[in-house]
């Protein structure tokens, strides 16, 4: 089981990676259904 260190250190390397993907467009206007379509591709490792 994870330590609570790993886990944030897991959070925030989400994070960076979110950040990264939305800076590729920075002009582009996400709606709530994208975001989620997002973030659901990346958890699941699936190509968007």
């Amino acid at each position: 089981m994870p330590t609570e260190n790993e886990r944030k250190d897991v959070q925030k390397a989400m994070a960076y990676d979110l950040l990264r993907i939305f800076k590729q467009d920075p002009d582009k206007t996400y709606t709530a259904a994208e975001l989620e379509a997002l973030i659901d591709a990346y958890i699941t490792g699936s190509q968007q």
